[in-house]
């Protein structure tokens, strides 16, 4: 007996994450179709609305529609990244390249997981961070005027890459980067390219 359909494969997390956070990034509006409504894929949503940028319902199906202004705007209150590591690495990063402070925390879960990895290099960029509760959250971040790095990754880490390349994106300056034991998923390079910016791979090195 043959069988024949169709059907719709689940967005992925990782794609939905920095799609919504470069869009956000993005001057204008952006269409996101496909991503996944996941807890997590909600917690960047939200968070992203507090930093000012305008973004419709997560709804299955349905397209995601995100208008900002190009930048963030302070956020009158702690923002809960709920159980999502990967909301608060990559927003780590972003919020580097914003002149304000911003305290991050998360649920039980998420104040427990570590945090240095990801703020040490932020940080010889010239982000603030003060830790409220040892390596991990609530953690606040003060941005600043970022100058360009050049890192060798001490592991292999697409949270980590992305943390250093959106930072870089957001402070408007130059890095380059390099994993120790091959690539790392590679969303965010496809996601940059897909919104206009140059991101260059040579001899085991990326640059933005």
């Amino acid at each position: 007996m043959r069988v024949a359909g169709t059907i719709r494969i689940p967005g992925d997390k990782s794609i939905t994450h920095r799609a919504l956070l470069l869009a956000a990034l993005a001057r204008g509006r952006s269409h996101i179709g496909g991503a996944l409504t996941s807890l997590d894929a909600r917690s960047t949503a939200r968070v992203l609305r507090r930093l000012g940028a305008e973004v419709s319902p997560l709804r299955e199906g349905s397209v995601v529609v995100v208008q900002s202004r190009g930048r963030f705007s302070r956020p009158a209150k702690v923002l809960d990244c709920g159980n999502s590591g990967t909301t608060t690495r990559l927003l780590l990063g972003l919020l580097s390249g914003h002149r304000f402070s911003t305290t991050l925390t998360g649920d039980a879960s998420l104040r427990r997981r570590p945090m240095r990895r990801v703020t040490l290099p932020l940080s010889r960029m010239g982000a603030t961070f003060a830790e409220l509760a040892g390596d991990g959250l609530p953690l606040t971040v003060r941005g600043g005027a970022l100058t360009a790095l050049t890192y060798e990754m001490p592991v292999s880490s697409a949270q980590l890459k992305s943390a250093i390349l959106l930072a870089g994106l957001a402070g408007g300056v130059e890095v380059a980067l390099r994993e120790p034991h091959g690539r790392s998923r590679d969303h965010t390079e496809r996601l940059l390219r897909a919104f206009g910016y140059q991101v260059d791979e040579a001899d085991g090195w990326i640059r933005l």
